[in-house]
């Protein structure tokens, strides 16, 4: 360009007298010329890579070859990053899955990311507490002072945001002064913890009061001269003491088959009026005439119903046994029970016992079916009753799909009723037919 135009200068200046001089004008002025339209091409790329969501602009020579160089480059970094951002948020909802939670912070304890569970965990908001410091919003004394130690070699247990139950916390360091704290919601842990712990010590404390009786009897037979009556009677009692144990043995060994056996079957049939009759027949043997004891099975108008229900016919006799022997322990004498087998509109059905004995005041109705837990201790012992009765309904009720109920007021009898659901329940075949 610098030749052909200090020519065509030289030319223009050779008609004008001056040829040196226009070769040389005509040079520069093709330089400038090529120069501002370099500059051109190089702002029209410049304008591109502010903003290079767009296409490049089509160039021609070194200017156009670098910017479809950079547009390569670009879309690669692009698929690269869309890559890693893709991953991320996948491992974070990997995070969000799990039922412990996980907050992260920086070198200065502020937050900077926290999943759900965490939040929930420590009462915060996932989106407005991020990069507020954690002990601003966090104040348990055990957690505080567990982050400011630096010694996170064991975890640390603090109540919940909401008070409900404890939490394990355990910190991990990271990077450069950057920590993960791990948080895991133990309530449930503790409470079986809690409960295995007082099982043991029930069962340790129902086992050892009959032996002890039977140690004492046993010695005193063998020390002291007895009269015949005194020996029958020693006699009756140590056998009282040991049946007393056998039924305890006997009521363990049913919860334990029942939590450890499969679920029941659902196309196994039992007939309901013989187990009404069973149940009933139990609950006037083990009331010897003291007792009014009631049995009806009806339909939805009250007219009587044969139905079949389904699953283990044992486990169904253990649960609506029980509820009528606690019936009779705990009746005056001289006072009705009603046991009954009541259709649902929905198709299921409900079995009830209703007694009318001493009643249970509300603050124990809600623990009734906790293992060894009694309203009235000596007057359950002196009933027989082993504790476990209730916890072996509920598991039964539960097993098949249906739940126990219980209303009852003080001085006017309780009422036990378990909800059979409509899939368990079926009126006769030939009933049907």
């Amino acid at each position: 360009m610098a030749s052909a135009g200090g020519l065509l200068g030289w030319q223009m200046g050779r008609w004008l007298g001056y040829p040196v001089s226009g070769g040389m004008g005509g040079a520069a002025l093709a330089v400038l010329g090529v120069s501002i339209h370099d500059t051109l091409k190089g702002n029209a790329v410049l304008d591109w890579l502010r903003n290079p969501e767009g296409e490049p602009p089509e160039l021609n020579g070194l200017w156009g070859e670098v910017a479809h160089s950079i547009r390569r480059l670009l879309h690669l970094r692009n698929g690269q990053i869309a890559d890693e951002q893709a991953r991320l948020r996948q491992f974070l909802s990997a995070i969000q899955a799990s039922p412990n939670g996980v907050m992260l912070l920086d070198e200065s304890e502020h937050i900077t990311w926290i999943s759900d569970v965490a939040a929930l965990h420590f009462g915060l908001n996932p989106t407005r507490d991020l990069q507020q410091r954690v002990t601003n919003l966090v104040r348990q004394p055990a957690f505080v002072q567990y982050l400011a130690s630096g010694d996170y070699r064991d975890a640390v247990k603090c109540p919940l945001s909401n008070g409900a139950g404890h939490l394990q916390i355990q910190v991990r360091t990271y990077g450069e002064g950057l920590k993960l704290v791990l948080s895991q919601d133990i309530t449930e842990r503790e409470r079986a913890d809690n409960m295995r712990r007082d099982f043991v010590a029930n069962v340790s404390h129902e086992i050892r009061t009959p032996l002890t009786v039977l140690s004492g009897f046993i010695e005193t037979m063998g020390s002291l001269p007895l009269t015949e009556v005194e020996r029958e009677r020693v006699i009756g009692l140590m056998a009282q003491q040991a049946e007393r144990m056998q039924g305890l043995v006997a009521d363990l060994l049913t919860l334990a088959q029942i939590e450890g056996s499969p679920r029941p079957p659902s196309d196994r049939w039992v007939e309901v009026d013989k187990l009404l009759a069973r149940v009933g027949a139990d609950g006037q043997a083990l009331s010897r005439g003291r007792h009014d004891v009631k049995v009806a099975q009806r339909g939805l108008q009250g007219n009587a119903l044969q139905c079949q229900l389904a699953g283990v016919e044992s486990e169904w006799l253990s649960a609506m046994g029980n509820l009528v022997s606690n019936a009779v322990r705990y009746t005056p004498e001289g006072k009705p029970i009603e046991i009954s087998w009541q259709a649902s509109a929905d198709g299921g059905a409900e079995f009830s016992v209703k007694d009318g004995g001493i009643g249970i005041a509300p603050e124990h109705i809600p623990r009734l079916t906790e293992r060894f837990y009694r309203v009235d201790g000596s007057r359950s012992r002196e009933t027989g009753g082993t504790g476990l009765g209730l916890s072996i309904v509920k598991h039964v009720v539960q097993r098949h799909g249906g739940e126990l109920r219980v209303q009852s007021e003080l001085g006017k009898g309780s009422t036990f009723t378990l909800t059979v659901p409509a899939a368990r329940v079926r009126v006769k075949p030939t009933e049907m037919a």
